[in-house]
């Protein structure tokens, strides 16, 4: 056979894909997962979102397709209201604990001390809006350990203090007094102050902090 790059109708199944993410309209306001992440990337994300590129829409693919194969027969979705925090949550019959389902290049070798400390505050915040100590967190490692074979999946069980799940909602709750200030006032959060620095890897807002920035900075030296 002769084979001939088709990029139209790549554009077209990415495009299809996205569209179908669209359709399901925004989240209940604020969302768990918005106060866990950069403020400013949540804001712009809600209320003035830049067109979803290729390689993040094929992220989202990517774990669609990991959570129906290995996690849909044994989930039981879970969302609600806790304190003015929206959440959704997935709830696993195999232990019946909270569970998570995360998608990495870090390598297999990691223990979840390395792993982005979001992804514990998430299930943390799961924890109390379940009235749950106990989570499963299952991690596809997309590279293995860099070294075939690859890939590779580990699960963790891991149980969480009162003290731990109380004081996470406590910086929640921060949190959300903060992002709902500035919803309510229709201003962007201050960019580079309410995200830790690996939050701005690779994301698709950063060019237009930086040229915040750097505004903010002649206007200052103007002054």
């Amino acid at each position: 056979m002769k084979w001939v790059l088709d990029e139209h109708m790549t554009k077209v199944m990415l495009e299809d894909f996205v569209a179908s993410l669209d359709s399901k309209g925004p989240k209940p306001l604020p969302h768990l997962t918005e106060l866990i992440g950069c403020l400013t990337r949540s804001y712009y994300a809600r209320y003035d979102p830049l067109p979803i590129n290729p390689q993040t829409a094929l992220i989202f693919v990517m774990g669609i397709g990991l959570e129906e194969a290995l996690l849909r027969p044994h989930k039981e979705h879970k969302s609600g209201e806790v304190d003015g925090i929206y959440y959704e949550a997935d709830f696993l019959t195999y232990r019946d604990t909270v569970g998570e389902l995360k998608s990495t290049r870090v390598s297999a070798k990691k223990e979840p001390e390395d792993f982005p400390e979001t992804w514990t505050k998430q299930l943390l915040g799961y924890l109390k809006c379940l009235d749950r100590n106990e989570a499963t967190l299952a991690v596809f490692h997309a590279l293995g350990s860099y070294n075939p074979p690859f890939p590779a999946l580990k699960v963790w069980h891991g149980i969480a203090s009162p003290q731990e799940i109380e004081d996470n909602w406590a910086w929640l709750q921060e949190r959300k007094t903060i992002y709902l200030d500035h919803v309510a006032r229709g201003e962007v959060p201050k960019q580079f102050t309410y995200n830790e620095p690996w939050m701005c890897d690779n994301c698709e807002y950063l060019l237009i902090c930086q040229a915040k920035e750097s505004i903010e900075r002649l206007r200052k030296e103007r002054e």
